[in-house]
């Protein structure tokens, strides 16, 4: 039995654009928002790669990623838009947290959802600014 549910491409679709408008249209917390945000990046990214390879749903998707299975699967935004598009001008940076350490863009949903502090809070909103323009960009792209 996998430990995956099996998504299709349109599903990742459907969620991109589905977390994407709820994030447009929620005030309040910043996290939650980010939070969201995040996730429809995410399934956006995975919606083109698996538009891309020609795969229908998130099994296929798996079995063809080869040694990058672990980037491109994962949460790990920053590879999946670099092999989506090479020469993006889209950087993310790390978020230094304000008891130490730092959450790197792969871990941007477990600072959002469990909300951890960060030591400067601009860096969180140039890490939503960023990821909201990605969310743009999905969006010509779908």
């Amino acid at each position: 039995m996998s430990s995956r549910i099996n998504i299709t491409r349109r599903e990742f679709q459907d969620s991109y654009r589905r977390h994407y408008k709820m994030y447009k249209e929620t005030t309040g917390n910043s996290k939650s928002r980010r939070l969201l945000l995040f996730y429809s990046v995410e399934c956006g990214l995975k919606s083109l790669l698996m538009k891309d390879l020609g795969n229908n749903t998130y099994e296929e998707f798996l079995e063809c990623c080869g040694s990058e299975k672990r980037e491109l699967t994962g949460h790990n935004i920053s590879a999946m838009l670099k092999k989506l598009n090479p020469h993006s001008s889209y950087y993310l940076r790390n978020i230094h947290l304000k008891r130490g350490g730092y959450a790197p863009p792969e871990k941007f949903n477990e600072l959002w959802r469990y909300g951890a502090e960060p030591e400067d809070g601009d860096e969180e909103e140039k890490a939503e600014k960023t990821l909201a323009r990605i969310a743009e960009w999905i969006h010509t792209k779908l």
